[in-house]
């Protein structure tokens, strides 16, 4: 999950501030013992293990025999995973003090990174024999602790031990409602941050959490209003402001969405990806001009980027400028010559330059190089229709529908070859399917093949039957 310090008091970040000003200084750092506790958790937390080992030299030497900065130590070589390591400071640790609670959880988690389930099961057990006080913040540890090896059901069940021991528990109440997440439980997952939000309605992360799964269940307008509700608690918090964008984006409100690209570029300074995002609005939105133009800054911004090269080739075929298209998917190729779908654009390219030799050549690389291209096996078959050659239309086609049967318009394209080959019923049975999905398929069917009209099975045929 995305580091957010706002679970840490004031007193606390200026802790962190105090130390990094020392580091800074050059001067001799020296701190209580919980204080250096507190910044190493910070640290451990931002997953920045590099400031983690300068809090250890400063602490270390001047704690020597703290069993909870052995714990420290153990959870760093941990997460560096250095494991072994990690056990025999944790076993020494507990040779001073075999009841410490923290060291025990982190033994636990060690071994359960080391695949000793039933070793770690007896600790964690034994660690909630010991509590009394703090029960449900063990019980949360471990809980966590199973979701980091994705034991997603021991890790739901310490969870919900927690939170009946405590409703009120936001950090029991938020770590459920990731694994709900993790395990696609997705209506479980709103309730639970529904109820943290109950408790603390300004919790921005939460909502967050909340719009991203929104987004993830394509409800896209309750996504953007709570990435929205996120920024207005904290309008620091500039990847809410970034996601409101991507939903107003999947929402089809283009000129909304550059707005807010726009105003993330003047919070944040000019962004790749905010500009790229910017380029595929005026795509959708048929501004192809300022499309290229945004794809060029963001290409300016990261020069390596072939997917934006691949972009600037969409948007020029899309212009009618397809040399320059060329060019571009050319530049992404040279990169990048193993990535199937570039063959595809370059293949677009050489088809409205009516070079279809070429194309056909572009799309076939594109289905060696992934043998599940759909939409080169629709290119191919739409190519070799329009040269007549059905039985081999029929093979490309057939081949996109085994892989996809819900592809775009592939019923409607299977049709029309079943009825070039004289296979009327089975043409009309995918007739009717297409127009289910789109009724104007009825329209294209009659254009490509007027003579149906005539033809007695055809006759009688309407999409609504």
């Amino acid at each position: 999950m995305i580091f957010d310090d706002s679970s840490y008091s004031e007193e606390e970040k200026d802790l962190v501030n105090r130390f990094e000003q020392s580091l800074k200084e050059g001067s001799t750092c020296y701190f209580d013992e919980d204080d250096y506790i507190t910044i190493f958790d910070y640290y451990i937390d931002k997953e920045d293990n590099e400031s983690c080992e300068k809090v250890l030299q400063f602490a270390e030497s001047q704690h020597v025999f703290s069993v909870d900065i052995m714990d420290c130590r153990a959870r760093l070589l941990a997460a560096e995973g250095f494991y072994d390591k990690a056990l025999i400071i944790v076993e020494k640790a507990l040779n001073i003090d075999r009841q410490n609670i923290d060291v025990l959880l982190t033994k636990g988690k060690i071994l359960l990174h080391t695949d000793r389930k039933a070793e770690a099961a007896e600790v964690f057990e034994r660690t909630i024999q010991m509590e009394d006080d703090d029960l449900d913040a063990t019980l949360i540890e471990i809980g966590v602790a199973y979701r980091a090896v994705n034991m997603l059901s021991l890790s739901k069940k310490y969870l919900s031990e927690a939170i009946r021991l405590n409703k009120e528990s936001e950090e029991a109440l938020t770590e459920l409602g990731y694994v709900y997440e993790l395990c696609n439980q997705f209506d479980l997952a709103l309730q639970t941050y529904e109820k943290v939000l109950d408790i603390n309605p300004y919790s921005k992360q939460t909502w967050i959490a909340l719009g991203n799964i929104y987004f993830n269940l394509e409800n896209f307008e309750k996504a953007g209003e709570s990435y929205d509700y996120a920024y207005t608690i904290d309008s620091h918090q500039t990847q809410a402001l970034f996601l409101k964008g991507s939903s107003l984006f999947c929402s089809n409100k283009y000129a909304e969405a550059i707005e807010v690209f726009e105003e993330y570029n003047d919070l944040m300074g000019e962004n790749s990806d905010c500009y790229a995002n910017i380029g595929d609005c005026y795509e959708n939105m048929g501004r192809y001009q300022d499309a290229i133009d945004a794809y060029s800054r963001a290409l300016n911004l990261n020069a390596e980027d072939t997917t934006i090269m691949a972009n600037l080739c969409i948007a020029n075929i899309d212009k009618g400028d397809y040399e320059e298209a060329q060019k571009w998917i050319n530049e992404a190729i040279s990169r990048d010559p193993e990535k199937s779908v570039f063959y595809v654009y370059k293949a677009e390219a050489f088809v409205n330059m009516n070079q279809k030799d070429e194309a056909i050549d572009c799309y076939k690389k594109a289905i060696l190089l992934d043998d599940k291209q759909v939409i080169a096996y629709i290119a191919l078959g739409n190519i070799y229709f329009d040269n007549q050659n059905y039985s081999t239309a029929m093979m490309y086609l057939d081949k996109a529908y085994s892989i996809n049967p819900n592809a775009e318009d592939i019923k409607l394209y299977l049709s029309l070859v079943y009825y070039k080959l004289g296979d009327f019923e089975k043409s009309k049975s995918l007739l009717k399917q297409a127009c289910i999905e789109n009724e104007n398929s009825i329209n294209v069917f009659y254009d490509i093949c007027p003579d149906a009209k005539r033809n007695t099975l055809f006759k009688s045929f309407s999409p609504l039957k």
